[in-house]
């Protein structure tokens, strides 16, 4: 057991043993619920329609045409991990990396005569493994991927434009509508700088999104009517 520490613990295995902490500590925190969402959780690629609320946001790798961070996971997009979770890639790709890692450390670089060869040896098996670290996490993540994209909704139907009724008081800070989409419905925040222009119950429709806000801004039925 000592001798299994003494290698992960040094290097060039405790290259992959730091960032392996570092994802077990993040799926912990994620557990209780104190990560996730906007730290670095999303999917390689983007959902094609630049909606993240949506599940699909910025920091995904899905097959579409809205890529904002393409260049970044084009190696990762070509190797077909496109349509997963970027924490779950990076989760696998580091595990296979540490484990790589440790069995050349283990069985190879104590074969290598002296310290600088032996220091060069163990940085050339770091980047080794990493590249080899991709096609296997790729091949392993597979069956996930196609898991994934069977789930994925459609697109989501365009919301400016629609029906709501009031569900809340509406003011300049608070206030909700719910819109109907054929399912559950959606509830939206609405803004408005007049607090006694809606009342509970009062169609309205959705004319501006407010993406500071994540909310919308609207008029009433009657006068998106001309009434």
């Amino acid at each position: 057991m000592g001798e299994f520490f003494s290698t992960i613990l040094t290097l060039p295995t405790a290259f992959y043993t730091v960032l392996l902490g570092v994802v077990v500590g993040y799926w912990l925190l994620s557990a209780l619920g104190l990560a996730g969402g906007e730290m670095i959780d999303g999917w390689i690629g983007g959902d094609g329609h630049g909606h993240g609320a949506h599940g699909f946001g910025d920091h995904t790798l899905v097959d579409g045409t809205h890529h904002p961070q393409h260049g970044i996971f084009d190696p990762l997009m070509r190797l077909g991990l496109g349509g997963i979770p970027i924490t779950v890639v990076l989760t696998v790709i580091v595990l296979v990396g540490w484990v790589l890692t440790y069995y050349a450390d283990v069985y190879l670089l104590r074969l290598v005569p002296g310290t600088p060869l032996r220091i060069a040896a163990g940085a050339a098996i770091i980047f080794v493994n990493f590249c080899i670290s991709l096609p296997v996490a790729a091949l392993a993540l597979r069956p996930l991927r196609k898991l994934l994209r069977k789930m994925q909704p459609g697109p989501p139907r365009p919301i400016l434009g629609q029906v709501a009724t009031i569900r809340s008081p509406v003011n300049r800070v608070t206030g909700t509508a719910s819109v109907e989409d054929g399912g559950a419905g959606l509830i939206l925040q609405i803004r408005d700088e007049d607090p006694q222009r809606f009342k509970r119950g009062d169609r309205i429709v959705l004319i501006e999104y407010l993406e500071d806000q994540n909310a919308y801004r609207a008029v009433s039925e009657d006068e998106f009517r001309g009434g």
